[in-house]
């Protein structure tokens, strides 16, 4: 049988590589091109599977209408062949579009599963595999949030990592009890991996695995010895013997189920410490209109972990930047550069992003609350006639008529109780929806925060989590802000550092996130062949947008030079710049006639600067 569809086909369209955002820290990029462009191939599955029960549908339709034909017709030769034409369309649903065609779909989805699992593996730990019920876009969503935010920290740790060698620099801080090594953490997946699962609880999970593994092979020992018992020959001696066992392993069973609750509840605490130890901005609720589970809360206490070590690297670089200054002070009044815009780096670090929001929303916090409770102690009233109905009903003295009446009241509040419980979940989704829309339409430096958190679908389990997600990474935002403006300043001033030895951090200043992608081994072409499938699906490779580098660097180190000293090298120059040429060794100004020759922009030195001095060479 040919059929013919009026199902149009779908045009899979594949990017030909994965977007490679070119964002750096001053035009603060984002992961939504890399997140479209993954989120075009993870939704065809989906797609493919709309087209199947189309497709159906079409055909049940078309039996549908044959049905009613077949009432309607008036000979039995008529009725054959309607009924043959059912036969065909069946056979066609059953055979074709549940038969091969599913086939073919279902060879499809292997191929992209392979090409996202894939991925995953390349990028763990960034990227969580979520569980059987995998959400690709959700995992790619989480593990490129988590990339940027780690691109945000690797530029200042790299950078303070340079500076380290002039002026000591701690790169362990200890937050919540934990004791973060930053350098390790930005450049040892399995360090930060291991962090993780410390968070979650990991450790507890692997003895209540043990503990699994162990009541398994009690099982296996009961089931033999019960096979054992049901043995009609078996002797009494034997059976008393073998009963005695068996009841010793029902109880370490028992007590071994026990225990694996005391782990649970052991971990749960633990959880739940830390959780405690997150402010109660980013905790927000905590529990009041919602349950967070464990697995949110240790990802909330992992995305509060990662905004304190930020905060850390960026407040640790402001003070040692204003240190060097007073080091190399000599070289810093020479050059009349702006100093540090401290009273604005402090009102960033200073701005209170929970007032902000409670501003917004605590109202609306009043009055979900006042009518939660309203519908929960409506429901509770109902929960107690319901059972007060239920006893009396129970009562085996009780009159057939009292029965019926009874029963017709227990069914109409047991509906009543149904339409409050909907109600109550219906509210509470309102409430989630106006939150958000509230909290999106609030601003930040500026920026509309519906701009910086994007539109992106929240998967969260709770009005909890998802509110600490929004206000986390509001507050990443805060400190991206701070660092941009931190580093404004730093292009500015690029003279100082590249006189004093430090023009290298530059290098890392202007790297792209695409840059950092690459360091880290991110494959960005997808080499995703799929098949077309007649009727159903055409593939298509779409060319993926290329961005152009921003070009942020627009510093200016003219009439600078700068070398170490190798005990041997007496002569130096500086080749650009304009005004007179001055000479340092390890921030202190050598003038002329005083140890050094000046002439034009050659500087000569008596004696030659030791091996490793600073040499700097100004011409202003």
């Amino acid at each position: 049988m040919t059929a013919t569809s009026e199902v149009q086909p779908l045009e899979a369209k594949i990017p030909s590589a994965l977007a490679c955002p070119e964002g750096d820290i001053f035009s603060l990029p984002t992961k939504e091109d890399i997140v479209n462009a993954f989120n075009e191939i993870a939704a065809i599955p989906g797609q493919l599977q709309g087209k199947v029960q189309e497709m159906k549908a079409e055909r049940e339709k078309e039996i549908a209408d044959l049905y009613k034909q077949l009432e309607e017709a008036g000979t039995q030769e008529e009725r054959d062949a309607i009924n043959k034409q059912i036969e065909e369309k069946e056979n066609y649903i059953k055979t074709e579009i549940e038969g091969v065609i599913q086939g073919q779909i279902d060879d499809v989805v292997k191929t992209i599963e392979e090409f996202v699992d894939t991925l995953a593996d390349i990028l763990s730990p960034y990227w969580d595999k979520d569980g059987l019920n995998r959400n690709w876009q959700k995992e790619a969503r989480e593990a490129f949030k988590e990339l940027l935010e780690e691109f945000h920290t690797y530029i200042p740790t790299k950078i303070a990592e340079i500076i380290s060698k002039i002026v000591p620099i701690s790169f362990t801080v200890n937050i919540m009890g934990l004791s973060i090594d930053i350098i390790k953490l930005i450049t040892s997946p399995a360090y930060k991996q291991e962090l993780i699962d410390q968070i979650s609880g990991k450790q507890f999970d692997l003895q209540i695995v043990e503990k699994f593994k162990e009541i398994q092979k009690i099982n296996d020992d009961i089931d033999k010895l019960v096979e054992e018992l049901a043995d009609p020959d078996i002797s009494m001696e034997d059976h008393i013997k073998k009963t005695e066992e068996l009841e010793a392993l029902e109880k370490k069973k028992a007590e071994m189920l026990v225990s694996i609750d005391d782990i649970y509840k052991l971990k749960d605490d633990f959880i739940e410490k830390l959780f405690q130890l997150v402010p109660e901005e980013f905790r927000q609720f905590d529990g009041e209109f919602g349950v967070v589970d464990n697995k949110g809360k240790a990802k909330i206490i992992w995305n509060y972990i990662k905004t304190e070590v930020k905060k850390y690297m960026q407040n640790t670089l402001t003070a040692v930047f204003d240190k060097l200054i007073g080091i190399f002070d000599k070289i810093w009044d020479l050059l009349g550069l702006p100093n540090l815009p401290f009273s604005e780096l402090i009102k960033i670090m200073t701005f209170d992003i929970k007032a902000l929001i409670d501003s917004a929303i605590q109202t609306l916090k009043d009055q979900w609350k006042e009518l939660k409770e309203s519908l929960q102690t409506d429901i509770g009233k109902l929960n107690d006639k319901i059972e007060k109905l239920k006893e009396e009903l129970a009562d085996p003295d009780i009159s057939m008529e009292d029965h019926i009446k009874k029963s017709e009241e227990l069914e109409k509040l047991i509906q009543e109780k149904k339409d409050l419980e909907n109600k109550l979940i219906e509210e509470g989704g309102k409430f989630r929806s106006i939150i958000k829309d509230k909290i999106l339409g609030l601003e930040l430096f500026g920026f509309s925060i519906k701009s910086l958190l994007g539109e992106i679908e929240s998967t969260t389990a709770s009005i909890e989590e998802e509110i600490s997600e929004m206000l986390l990474a509001l507050e990443d935002f805060k400190l991206n802000w701070h660092k941009k403006i931190l580093f404004d300043w730093v292009k500015i001033v690029k003279k100082f550092f590249s006189a004093i030895g430090l023009g290298s951090i530059f290098e890392f200043m202007f790297l792209t996130w695409c840059d950092f992608l690459k360091l880290i081994g991110m494959p960005f072409s997808i080499d995703l062949k799929l098949p077309a499938i007649a009727g159903v699906m055409t593939a298509v490779v779409t060319e993926t947008k290329k961005d152009s580098k921003p070009d942020s660097d627009d510093t200016n180190d003219d009439g600078i030079a700068f070398s170490n000293g190798d005990g041997e090298q007496t002569a130096y120059s500086v080749s650009t710049g304009t005004g007179t040429v001055h000479a340092f060794v390890n921030g202190v100004e050598i003038e002329h006639g005083s140890g050094v020759t000046i002439s034009g922009n050659n500087v000569t030195f008596d004696t030659a600067p030791a091996v490793g001095a600073d040499v700097s060479i100004i011409k202003i």
